[in-house]
């Protein structure tokens, strides 16, 4: 049974099934399918309902994993940062007096469907139907490390959605969007048989005015979410606008459409500074690339952590090797593609082709014929597997196509495959595939059979990865793993001076910089950045363009969570006795939290003498994790570690008074962590 079947009967759909096997769907393509590609299908009413239900939820899930358990408990609040979106029907007013309230009301449910399954697809949380208003969370209950971008690129798939629903009068329906960006309590609700999320902040009352702002069919954005974005999208500015409830004007931004970007690492980021410590690393690429040039292939996996400088690293070999004739291949993987079949190739293709939004199914396949000149001349075959591939419609499909959906399939691997090594003859290629945690299974499948088909073919690939990727092709003899470490300190230091504007900051400013950032050179340039724009107002802060993805960590660890903000008011280094007579858990259950955030990589273990301690890993992971606590909870912490410390440890008491003066800090003193707390909690 086929994976897109079995999925199908799981949902009482599998009559469908035929339909869409006839016309080439596979389960990679269903979260682009339209309402109206479904009415085409075949499917009821209610069945196309069902099946965008399905998709959305499909889509969340992959998202993120663990949205099945909730992060918070009901009743706790936290301090987060969130991007809201809101959303609203244009002329629903009107609507509802030209057409009877039973057609209005199937208008407005297509409306909100739309609307939800786009949010969904991109993990954000539905929060409230509002008449013909939406509002979404994205970053509550969960955090992701890319809430903003998800929140853009669902509004545009809401636009493009709303504007298929058909009203009655022979138009088509149109949405306006506002988003914004900020710092918000979120607090899950309980109301006995249901529960709520629901935030607190100006945040919400932002988006919903830039929503009122808006034209029809038009995104706009606050200035904390465009900081966010980078150059993932086309922005323009609208100046600033006087909005209601708001002292200041408040500027905002067009979102114009999704850029076409080659790389992710390039898009977000503004501007570059030089690459420092990685002489080493840069050696080993460097003599891997000259045996490439020289036929003998090499796959090369750049593996590190968020942050640590991968993509950096690739650009760098790049400007290295630009005077040298040679073809380059960039493939990016993307998050929300990853059910979506050989996506980095197909974006690859569409930018090397050259494709205009304008261009005709036969001006497409021509730029295709031109690209693979050489395989079209030998093989009739090629440009319809590719155009098959591009979803480029055919006038008369050849009979060669009429291969099942697996033969297709691996004939275009082949295709690829062979390409590739073939681009070599003429001049060595380097081909980047970034971001291979996100990458999809038939490009995974794509790249192993190019690993097992380059040892004689002038060709470099380098690939980066998280540590949570396993490669299938390491065992090979072509085969190389360059992990990236942390920067010493020296190196931080060096990193911190070449920042815009750092250069008149204090050595103890720089040495807390290097202190706090741990060697993470993402966290030395944000942070630095900060400090700068601050002015000293609110240094220790953790970055905005950082508590995403730092909250995105904590919220994977679920209910040890919790333990990882108890340890986070107690230090940057605790004991294990300090955190059990303060947590409320038993000893095996606090074992297993702390195991939970060890296997995570939030904490690491630290063994003094016969006493267990454990340190954070990074310094802003554990900022993040303190900020995220109310005041109220971060003072009730605050009180029972001063309590426990004064009646369980009187050693430490007399041994480090200063620590427990910080611990009893008042409540307005504890935005952000005391600097104090980080030294070693010791019992004697």
């Amino acid at each position: 049974m086929s994976e897109l079947r079995e999925w199908l009967r799981r949902h009482n759909l599998e009559q469908y099934a035929d339909a869409f096997e006839a016309n080439d769907i596979g389960i990679d393509i269903l979260p682009e399918l339209s309402e109206r590609d479904l009415e085409q299908l075949g499917l009821s009413l209610g069945n196309r309902r069902r099946l965008l239900k399905a998709v959305a939820g499909r889509a969340a899930e992959a998202a993120s994993p663990q949205q099945e358990s909730p992060v918070q408990a009901a009743g706790e609040a936290e301090r987060r940062q969130v991007t809201v979106l809101f959303c609203d029907m244009v002329g629903s007013t009107a609507l509802s007096n030209a057409i009877d309230p039973e057609l209005l009301g199937g208008v407005i449910r297509r409306y909100q469907d739309a609307a939800a399954g786009a949010i969904g697809r991109f993990g954000g949380f539905v929060a409230k139907f509002m008449g013909d208003g939406v509002l979404a969370y994205f970053g509550f209950p969960r955090a992701f490390e890319d809430a903003a971008e998800r929140a853009v690129r669902a509004a545009i798939n809401i636009l493009a959605e709303v504007g298929g629903i058909e009203l009655p009068d022979g138009s088509r329906a149109r949405a306006r969007i506002g988003i914004a960006t900020g710092l918000v309590v979120g607090e899950i609700v309980d109301f006995g048989t249901a529960q709520e999320r629901t935030i607190v902040g100006d945040t919400p009352n932002l988006a919903a005015r830039l929503q009122a702002l808006a034209e029809p069919d038009m995104i706009l954005i606050s200035e904390a979410t465009q900081s966010l974005l980078g150059g993932l999208f086309h922005l323009e500015s609208t100046g600033t606008h006087e909005l209601k409830g708001f002292a200041h004007p408040v500027p905002a931004w067009r979102v114009l459409g999704e850029a076409a970007v080659e790389s992710r690492f390039a898009a977000i980021r503004t501007g570059t500074l030089p690459l420092v410590g990685r002489a080493q690393e840069m050696g080993l690429m460097l003599e891997r690339w000259r045996l490439a040039r020289l036929g003998e292939g090499q796959i090369v996996t750049v593996v590190g952590e968020a942050g640590i400088g991968k993509s950096r690293a690739i650009e760098a070999l790049q400007e290295d090797v630009a005077h040298e004739p040679h073809t380059r291949i960039h493939l990016q993987c993307s998050p929300y593609h990853r059910d979506s079949m050989l996506y980095p190739i197909i974006q690859h293709l569409a930018r090397a082709a050259g494709f205009a939004p304008a261009d005709s199914a036969g001006a497409r396949i021509d730029k295709l014929r031109t690209i693979f000149a050489r395989r079209a001349a030998t093989d009739e075959t090629a440009v319809p597997l590719l155009a098959d591939l591009l979803s480029i419609p055919a006038e008369a499909p050849p009979a060669q196509l009429s291969l099942t959906p697996a033969q297709r399939k691996a004939a275009t691997i082949a295709l690829l495959v062979d390409e590739i090594v073939h681009l070599g003859e003429s001049d060595p290629v380097l081909l980047v595939l970034e971001d291979a945690h996100w990458i999809d299974p038939t490009t995974l499948e794509l790249m192993t059979r190019l690993a097992d088909s380059i040892s004689e073919a002038r060709l470099l690939v380098l690939v980066t990865a998280r540590p949570d990727f396993a490669a299938p092709w390491l065992t090979r003899p072509q085969a190389t793993v360059l992990t990236l470490n942390r920067l010493s300190r020296a190196e931080c230091a060096r990193l911190v001076a070449h920042v815009p504007a750092a250069h008149g900051l204090q050595a103890e400013t720089v040495a807390a910089i290097v202190a706090k950032t741990d060697g993470v050179p993402l966290f030395v340039e944000e942070l630095t950045k900060s400090v700068v724009e601050s002015a000293g107002e609110d240094s220790a802060a953790v970055p905005a363009t950082l508590k995403d993805s730092l909250m995105a960590r904590l919220d994977r660890l679920d209910e040890a969570r919790e333990v990882a903000q108890i340890a986070a008011v107690i230090g940057r280094q605790f004991a294990f006795s300090v955190l059990a007579a303060i947590a409320a858990r038993d000893g095996a259950a606090l074992d297993a939290a702390l195991d939970k955030l060890v296997a995570a990589g939030i904490v690491l273990p630290e063994g003094r003498g016969l006493e267990r301690g454990f340190s954070f890993k990074h310094a802003l992971v554990r900022d993040a994790a303190y900020e995220s606590l109310l005041l109220g909870r971060r003072r009730e912490w605050h009180e029972r570690i001063a309590r426990a410390l004064e009646q369980s440890f009187p050693g430490t008491v007399a041994n480090e008074p200063e620590l427990l003066a910080i611990i009893s800090l008042r409540p307005d003193r504890l935005l952000r962590p005391a600097t104090t707390a980080c030294a070693p909690v010791t019992v004697p």
